[in-house]
């Protein structure tokens, strides 16, 4: 691929990532997508041969995101609640965006898109769920913090409220949730 066609690859990937937190998968076309970047929409086509292989693109490109932050998180300084808090503080710099995640966002769709794109959104939420686990394990472990219950089901519930909060604040526009979501999720490790 040429550096051109990475450029309009990269491009596309960008604005759909937008539309979709912003509207959803199922609420825009390759015809929105096309007039957002100002290109034709066979050429999208030449990138993404259907909606369903965007999709992936985009879930395969998000969760390397995901990969690189947290390596970033595991190979910093601080203990386990401060890796908690920046494991929280990606998901508040999307609620400061007004967005919703994109991974959240093609969940509301979950039933309409393929199975291959429904893979990946629940591959996102499992290694997301897995890292939270492992490292409330860990923090217990080291005694940053003792655990009201089980890795795995206070994992869920933090990612369960992250997730929830994004949506009630973007549909209450000016009351940001995660604080709060944070706040209450990190005094329950006593």
């Amino acid at each position: 691929m040429t550096m051109k066609a990475k450029d309009t690859a990269t491009e596309l990937l960008n604005k759909a990532q937008q539309l979709v937190q912003e509207r959803g998968f199922n609420a825009f076309s390759y015809k929105d997508l096309a007039e957002a970047v100002g290109i034709r929409t066979a050429s999208i086509h030449y990138h993404f041969p259907s909606k369903a292989d965007l999709g992936v693109a985009l879930m395969e490109r998000y969760t390397d995101e995901l990969n690189r932050a947290l390596l970033v998180i595991d190979e910093g300084p601080g203990n386990a609640k401060s890796k908690l808090e920046q494991f929280i503080a990606l998901y508040s710099h999307t609620e400061a965006c007004g967005a919703i995640c994109l991974c959240g966002s093609l969940a509301s769709d979950r039933e309409t898109l393929s199975p291959e794109l429904q893979e990946s959104v629940t591959g996102y939420l499992e290694r997301s769920e897995a890292w939270l686990a492992s490292t409330l394990t860990t923090g217990a472990e080291r005694g940053d913090f003792t655990l009201p219950g089980e890795a795995s089901d206070l994992a869920a519930s933090l990612l369960s409220s992250l997730q929830g909060g994004l949506i009630l604040s973007r549909a209450r526009g000016s009351r940001p949730m995660l604080s709060i979501v944070e706040q209450v999720f990190l005094r329950s490790l006593a």
